[in-house]
């Protein structure tokens, strides 16, 4: 895990642009194994790997107590944040630098 250097709320589109599966512990009802878990999403963090901005940054995805939804890694924080802004409309200014 890497230092969060800024945050913001999210909530996803309707419809979403991409969609999150997670593995059940056990099937459903319908033997499905894999949930939806797309609209949990309710924060966003960008964590840096390194100081650097032009070194790889994730973006992830956490629902509204917290605990980690979906991360995907991009090239460089600008990068994380484009996603950010495709994914969810998280506009630049909606962001809140970290300490």
């Amino acid at each position: 895990m890497g230092k969060v250097v800024c945050s913001a709320a999210a909530k996803p589109l309707d419809p979403t642009k991409v969609v999150f599966f997670a593995t059940r512990p056990v099937q459903d009802a319908d033997g499905s194994w894999f949930e939806d878990v797309t609209a949990r999403v309710a924060r966003l963090e960008i964590e840096a790997t390194e100081a650097d901005p032009e070194t790889p940054h994730f973006l992830v995805r956490k629902d509204d107590k917290g605990k980690l939804v979906w991360r995907t890694q991009h090239a460089s924080r600008q990068e994380a944040i484009w996603q950010a802004e495709w994914e969810y409309e998280v506009k630049a200014d909606a962001w809140t630098k970290s300490e």
